[in-house]
């Protein structure tokens, strides 16, 4: 259980880091010296990635139970599993080192926050937390979302890093939210310091911070399958 709690933690951390439409909105608060309504969309997207984590950890459990038999009796699924995983990682972390694609990525976040700041104030609702669960729930729209959430923790049950009791599932769930919150806590408190002496380029360093962490996290997954594949087994 411990564990469990552990690796939420640094799940919603380590997934918080790269810049999307949640961090500008908090930014964007942040910048204007506004805490409690940066933390507020902050607690109000953190509440729901408990939510979506619950849905993913008990999906993701039900596929691997189903696949368990391919799992345990094959060395290349989990295999080629893990080296997908890194691949992915890899393509988002040079995504965000690469400035074109940078650039037009924060084009794009800026504006989908946008449009979901004016979707909530059309519908009577202007609260900072009402927002952050807009943004949030929009989330939903995007086809790697939940597949991306499924996709990390079956990884980590495939390791058997995390249980599949529902105990587990729920702890992970809730250290994720925490992971979260602390994060983006984090980064308001940092905005509001330090915002009168932030120059244009704090937020490329954001992006180059968050390449940078994504591929340290491919790095450490490409070493460990590495490390733990026999080989020779599997070569014969």
């Amino acid at each position: 259980m411990f564990s469990a709690i552990i690796f939420g933690l640094a799940g919603g951390l380590i997934l918080s880091i790269p810049p999307g439409p949640l961090s500008l909105a908090v930014t964007r608060q942040a910048l204007g010296g506004f805490f409690r309504s940066g933390f507020l969309i902050v607690l109000a997207a953190a509440m729901m990635d408990i939510v979506y984590m619950l849905i993913a950890t008990f999906a993701s459990s039900a596929i691997v139970v189903t696949l368990s038999g391919l799992v345990n009796g094959s060395t290349w699924f989990p295999l080629l599993f893990q080296i997908a995983c890194v691949i992915v990682l890899l393509y988002l972390g040079i995504s965000y080192l690469t400035p074109e694609k940078r650039e037009a990525q924060a084009t794009a976040n800026e504006a989908r926050e946008q449009k979901q700041e004016a979707r909530a104030r059309q519908m009577g609702h202007t609260s900072p937390f009402f927002i952050g669960l807009l943004i949030a729930i929009t989330n939903l729209a995007s086809p790697t979302f939940l597949p991306s959430m499924i996709a990390f923790i079956g990884f980590l049950q495939a390791n058997r890093w995390l249980g599949h009791a529902a105990s587990d599932n729920v702890l992970f769930s809730a250290g994720f939210g925490v992971g979260t919150t602390i994060w983006f806590f984090a980064v308001i408190r940092t905005l509001i310091h330090f915002r009168s002496r932030l120059s244009e380029s704090f937020l490329t360093g954001i992006y180059r911070f968050a390449g940078g962490s994504l591929l340290l996290f491919a790095a450490v997954i490409a070493y460990h399958v590495a490390t733990t594949t026999p080989w020779k087994t599997m070569l014969e």
